[in-house]
């Protein structure tokens, strides 16, 4: 993952979609599900820096639930064969929409705020310039209802994009699955698929990383001899 500009700004809170949005344009990416995958260390690196700060420990579990999506994500990249419920894959393509539909909005806010800036604020009859700006609304409106109807759409757009997150039975350490390999291989090589044996698909993911994370610190030899065929590890040391 290469490194990003990208600066925490606590002061300012933004939110998990917020903050997983602007990741995305740093990098000058269009909003897919491999410029998702592109920006998930940096995302996890923010909720570090999140978790430190003491004032902000509460909202840790908001950008908790993205960083799992886009872990999961993530993975099903680096394992496109990985098979997928029709639940995975719809709450896949949800985080997905999420993002896009948050730009717009955030697009439609900047487009109000620079058309709502400049002066006049009426492109017709002109010959009302002059007078005074007046809001004229129907009798039985009052700012109650205006705040009521305000409410109602907030509400409606709350229920529909906040997600329901229902808590896996299953958890899977990263730092254990880490331990495990080592523990299990040697100089010899050992087939991928001996650890995936009686493994849940958490498991699974978890065991790929972990891998990964012992080739990236060069812990491990990986061999693969074409595309989906088996991978075999070893041990530093002797080649697979």
């Amino acid at each position: 993952m290469a490194d990003t500009s990208y600066e925490l700004s606590l002061d300012s809170y933004k939110g998990p979609i917020g903050t997983l949005l602007d990741l995305v344009l740093e990098k000058k990416m269009e909003i897919t599900l491999v410029s998702l995958a592109e920006v998930t260390g940096d995302f996890l690196n923010y909720v570090t820096a999140l978790e430190e700060d003491p004032r902000y420990r509460a909202l840790v579990a908001d950008f908790l639930v993205v960083a799992s999506k886009l872990i999961f994500i993530k993975s099903k990249i680096l394992l496109p064969s990985l098979p997928l419920t029709e639940e995975e894959e719809a709450d896949i393509k949800n985080l997905e929409s999420r993002v896009r539909l948050y730009k717009e909005l955030k697009d439609a806010e900047r487009h109000l705020a620079e058309a709502w800036s400049a002066s006049p604020k009426m492109g017709a009859r002109e010959f009302l310039l002059s007078s005074e700006r007046v809001f004229l609304p129907p009798e039985r409106v009052t700012s109650e209802t205006l705040r009521a109807a305000m409410a109602k759409v907030y509400g409606d757009l709350e229920r529909l994009y906040t997600p329901v997150e229902t808590i896996a039975r299953e958890v899977v350490n990263l730092k254990q699955k880490i331990q495990e390999v080592m523990a299990r291989i040697t100089s010899e090589p050992t087939a991928f698929s001996e650890f995936k044996k009686n493994a849940s698909r958490r498991e699974i993911v978890v065991l790929f990383l972990a891998v990964l994370h012992l080739v990236r610190d060069q812990a491990l030899h990986v061999d693969q001899k074409g595309h989906f065929s088996e991978i075999f590890v070893a041990k530093k040391g002797k080649k697979a």
